[in-house]
């Protein structure tokens, strides 16, 4: 069963909108009068006959199927296509149970990316494409969900620095050389945070290199543990977009806010997120690449240096973050309280962190 779009079936996906492009509409129709139910749903899709699409697949869903996924994934196609964005995530939900292989996780993970996508919401997207590109690479062709991550990361237009050298001594991250290493629902806290800037055309991590997800550029402050300025300094040279987040390795539930970061940003120096409590959050923020070179450069030292200094003269917008967002992990209370968030409260609910999600199969990195 065919999901991501082939142009060797008669459409594709079009680069700039992420929706389907029909190529050959004789050969679709021609399809369409010997291919099974679930087949049916998607030529219909194809061929923009929606209204009979949804029909179908009412009917089908109320049906009971021996296997569910397929008419699941393929409905919510349709209510994507028709502009149903609530009822496309309600059955996208409800398949990610029974997508019990690796390519059935993907094809649900770049629909769950496309609707994202529909909404405006960029970062959560090209967390969702990113994966499904992970799943797919080494198996099958990843190219329709590597094309849309491109186009996510053309609109966002950041890159992202992420530090991840510091020790954690109270919640053992010595041991592990980094405290941005201690797991978190399987995942070193870094790689949640690395996942949550997959809009990021760069990503560049600061701290000892490892196997990582999404391929991270590695950098090392000098002197290692140097401090968060002197991380920040080693990484903005691989840095080339107009807007960088800077983020702290132990943020997992930082990608929502990054939107509202970028676009505080863009008429001052840079833009952090803050608490209820008051609290400014400073490596839970996005600067303008020129601005944040100039802080830096405005430095007497970047070793040691602390981080208000580097923001001392800089144009700071705050952000109001009532969705915890900027909630970091430096203790064990507060890994605990992390892994309390991200546990599902009942069946069809998906854990707030992706890379939590039950049954991805995926293998954690060392």
């Amino acid at each position: 069963m065919m999901l991501v779009m082939d142009g060797e079936a008669g459409w594709e996906l079009d680069k700039q909108t992420l929706r389907p492009r029909l190529l050959d509409p004789a050969r679709v129709a021609a399809e369409l009068a010997h291919a099974g139910p679930v087949e049916r749903l998607q030529s219909l899709a194809m061929l923009g006959r929606l209204e009979q699409g949804l029909a179908e697949a009412s009917m089908l869903l109320r049906q009971r199927q021996p296997d569910p996924w397929p008419v699941l994934v393929q409905a919510a196609q349709l209510h994507r296509l028709a502009g149903e964005a609530t009822r496309c995530e309600q059955l996208l939900r409800q398949a990610w149970p029974r997508a019990r292989s690796r390519n059935r996780q993907a094809l649900t993970l770049h629909q769950l990316g496309l609707q994202c996508f529909d909404a405006g919401q960029l970062d959560q997207a090209a967390a969702h494409l990113e994966l499904a590109c992970t799943l797919q690479r080494g198996f099958d062709p990843a190219g329709d969900s590597e094309l849309a991550l491109r186009r996510v990361r053309q609109l966002a237009g950041f890159d992202a620095i992420v530090l991840a050298g510091g020790t954690g001594v109270r919640l053992g991250g010595r041991r592990l050389g980094a405290k941005a290493l201690i797991r978190l629902a399987g995942w070193p806290l870094a790689d949640h945070v690395l996942l949550a800037a997959s809009a990021a055309g760069t990503r560049i991590q600061v701290g000892p290199s490892r196997v990582a997800l999404a391929d991270p550029v590695f950098v090392r402050e000098d002197p290692a543990g140097a401090g968060p300025v002197a991380a920040i300094a080693a990484g903005l040279p691989r840095v080339q977009a107009p807007l960088v987040a800077v983020l702290a390795g132990d943020l997992p539930f930082v990608g929502p806010a990054l939107a509202s970061l970028r676009q505080a940003a863009a008429d001052v120096d840079a833009a952090a997120l803050v608490d209820p409590s008051g609290r400014t959050n400073y490596l839970a923020a996005v600067w303008r690449t020129e601005s944040l070179r100039a802080a830096l450069a405005g430095l007497d030292r970047v070793a040691d240096a602390p981080m208000r200094a580097l923001y001392a003269h800089a144009s700071l917008a705050r952000v109001p973050d009532f969705d915890a967002a900027s909630a970091d992990v430096d203790t064990p209370a507060d890994l605990m309280a992390a892994t309390e968030r991200i546990r599902p409260r009942s069946p069809v609910q998906l854990p707030e962190a992706l890379l939590a999600w039950p049954g991805l199969a995926l293998h954690a990195p060392s």
